[in-house]
């Protein structure tokens, strides 16, 4: 983890840096901490409606939960049959971090993805250098896909699952399949 630390005066560690979360991570809509933080306030906006308008009855909150159930079921129900239309409400797309050997920081940045967290999912898969990968994707659910270059070698078929993401189609049509300047450094 990167970033400063200090002790209180009380024995608590106070970490500062840019790992750390920040206010504006929960109000972006691309970031990672939306989804949690527009639910949270759902949940906690009708349990406040109807505890004040309704009073303190079992039945009542027993009806409260059916209405997240029910809520939950139905954006599920949703995204799923409508995947195209409206997915996009329910659900981030998924992040392309590593591209062909290399972390794309501007994106990890803008996302708030530390490359301690990209690395533990390197090493997850055993990946032992970072220029083996030819893509790491962060998943909606917050789960690091890893891809090697050598698996996409052996597979020796089109990687559907990579080209149905935008972010790695732009990427390969946009020219980078030139080699790095560490493959240009080998040969």
């Amino acid at each position: 983890m990167s970033g400063t630390s200090t002790s209180g005066t009380n024995g608590t560690v106070v970490i500062t840096g840019p790992d750390v979360l920040q206010t504006s991570d929960f109000y972006v809509k691309a970031g990672i901490l939306h989804p949690v933080t527009v639910g949270s306030i759902a949940v906690v906006v009708l349990f406040g409606y109807l505890r004040i308008v309704n009073g303190n009855s079992l039945v009542r909150g027993l009806l409260a939960l059916g209405t997240l159930l029910g809520f939950q079921y139905l954006t599920s129900t949703l995204s799923s049959r409508f995947a195209r239309h409206i997915s996009c409400i329910f659900q981030s797309p998924p992040l392309v971090l590593v591209f062909r050997g290399e972390m794309l920081r501007p994106v990890m940045k803008k996302h708030r993805i530390s490359p301690t967290d990209v690395n533990a999912a390197l090493r997850q898969r055993g990946v032992l250098n970072v220029c083996q990968v030819e893509c790491a994707i962060i998943e909606p659910t917050g789960t690091i896909s890893v891809f090697t270059m050598k698996e996409l070698a052996d597979a020796k078929v089109e990687p559907d699952v990579l080209t149905a993401i935008p972010a790695y189609k732009a990427l390969r049509e946009h020219g980078n399949d030139e080699p790095t300047d560490e493959e240009k450094a080998k040969k």
